[in-house]
């Protein structure tokens, strides 16, 4: 299962058109917070720095934190400064800004910005994922799968993995698949697993597509379709799976799931080869040139 997952904050948008500073009720860090939406807007990125930090650290306001930590943690149009970025998430964090805690909770798992906490993390993830972060849903139940600053608990990091791909996270389905797939946290689901496979397959994930093909193969969970195996495993090649090229081989050389093509074999076993397979390597020279 691969590691945590990085994440990128688009900067918010706390208000839309144009505003008035004397509305009713505004304080001067609420303006301040307005000033620099509508500098973002007109292009003028070091006004925005200038008064989001004075509306996230002198007057507390939740969104000015967040969209100044996303700056300062992308270096956007300014000077990149983990640290600062840092403590304006966590203070957008406990503002209760879901995409704050999600990347205060990331930076303290990864030690960005400061020390590794990743107990600490654990706090600002789950009110992230509470919050629809399908990200930090996943990254929350990665840590509880392999018991990282928490005690292992593959119940609750299979109900992550859930929560995480309902939010198409194309990572929390696949750990989803392959919890399900082994019955981790919880019974053998073949239906589920493949399910969870063929949307991370769907989303661009070379090993979910490689696993589907599997399933497709095998019939586990789905009905058996060698024809729609042999094209899943030509899409795991092409995502960057090494299996996905040496099954494709395979079929096309045999004829399951279509017509033997020779070619086609050659080719996917060349692929495997360019991957650093040597079984791609010598089953591609194997096969005769037209």
């Amino acid at each position: 299962m691969q590691n945590l997952l990085k994440i990128f904050m688009a900067v918010a948008v706390m208000f839309t058109g144009p505003t008035a500073y004397a509305q009713s009720g505004m304080n001067s860090y609420q303006q301040a917070a307005l000033a620099g939406q509508e500098a973002v807007n007109r292009g003028d990125h070091a006004t925005a720095f200038a008064k989001y930090t004075i509306a996230c650290f002198d007057g507390n306001i939740a969104v000015a934190c967040n969209n100044l930590g996303s700056m300062a943690s992308r270096g956007t149009h300014v000077t990149k400064d983990l640290s600062l970025a840092r403590r304006a998430y966590e203070k957008g964090c406990a503002g209760n800004i879901p995409a704050s805690c999600d990347s205060y909770g990331l930076m303290l798992t990864d030690g960005e910005g400061g020390p590794k906490d990743l107990a600490a993390s654990l706090n600002p993830l789950a009110k992230a994922c509470d919050g629809g972060r399908s990200s930090a849903c996943y990254n929350l139940g990665y840590l509880y799968y392999v018991g990282n600053g928490v005690t292992t608990d593959l119940v609750k990091a299979r109900g992550l993995f859930v929560k995480s791909c309902s939010g198409n996270n194309i990572d929390g389905c696949y750990g989803l698949g392959l919890m399900t797939q082994a019955g981790k946290g919880g019974a053998v689901d073949l239906v589920g697993a493949a399910n969870a496979f063929q949307k991370s397959c769907t989303q661009g994930k070379a090993d979910g597509c490689l696993n589907y093909g599997n399933a497709l193969y095998g019939g586990e969970g789905v009905t058996q379709d060698r024809a729609a195996a042999r094209t899943t495993f030509a899409q795991a090649c092409n995502a960057g799976a090494v299996g996905g090229c040496m099954n494709t081989g395979i079929l096309a050389r045999t004829g399951e799931g279509g017509a033997v093509d020779m070619a086609m074999a050659r080719k996917y076993f060349g692929y495997a080869c360019k991957l650093g397979n040597q079984d791609g390597c010598n089953e591609a020279k194997a096969i005769a040139q037209p």
